[in-house]
């Protein structure tokens, strides 16, 4: 429901599960209300490229790349980001001004959309909350960017971009740039904690492509 001013909206912690979650978006908080508007994207600069850490991956879903595509863009949340390692906590439409909880219905991918994850670590001996912003969802180049977020523990972006292969399926490219005040977490956790991630979710969107399921 939103309150008062725009972009000022109560947030209902009892949809959420995850304290660390909680926890990041208290961090914007007045009171029984969060905005967040003021959540701020902190991207890729390519001026200072240098400063940055890259990491790649690539999948292979064997389905048309229209269909993976359509895929990508109406999965779920809470079936995308769904592992034993992350888990969807809330989301934040700037279009629509709107929170979205894991039981909500969802409309589809576009950007302005804030994603908040849990990463359980350490067989749980550690939780984090990620966010990240949806920069761009480029239709013709079959592209999404993603930004991480201030106050997360990593500025950059990542770039996922699908290629029709030749037998017909799709190379999925998952494309990072990242650093933070931590060379040691840069160089030593992060390409291993991220990679663990992000084939979570793209295993999750390979199932469903791969089944015939999506919307």
């Amino acid at each position: 429901m939103v309150t008062g001013s725009v972009g000022i909206q109560e947030v209902d912690l009892g949809k959420i599960k995850q304290k660390k979650v909680k926890e990041f978006i208290s961090a914007y908080s007045s009171k029984e209300s969060t905005d967040f508007t003021k959540m701020r994207p902190v991207c890729f600069d390519p001026a200072v490229k240098a400063s940055y850490h890259a990491h790649h991956e690539s999948f292979l879903i064997k389905r048309d790349i229209e269909y993976v595509w359509n895929t990508y863009k109406t999965i779920h949340p809470k079936d995308a980001w769904k592992g034993e390692m992350v888990s969807f906590g809330l989301q934040f439409s700037r279009r629509s001004n709107k929170i979205s909880y894991i039981n909500d219905n969802y409309t589809g991918l576009e950007k302005g959309q804030v994603i908040i994850l849990n990463l359980r670590l350490f067989w749980g001996l550690m939780n984090i909350a990620v966010a990240h912003e949806v920069a761009d969802v480029n239709e013709k180049d079959k592209s999404i960017k993603l930004c991480y977020m201030e106050r997360g523990a990593s500025e950059g972006s990542q770039w996922i971009t699908l290629h029709q292969t030749d037998g017909g399926f799709t190379n999925v490219s998952h494309q990072t740039f990242y650093k933070s005040n931590s060379n040691f977490r840069d160089t030593r956790l992060y390409p291993r904690l991220h990679t663990k991630a992000i084939k979570e979710f793209h295993d999750n969107v390979k199932r469903i492509a791969e089944s015939g399921n999506s919307q």
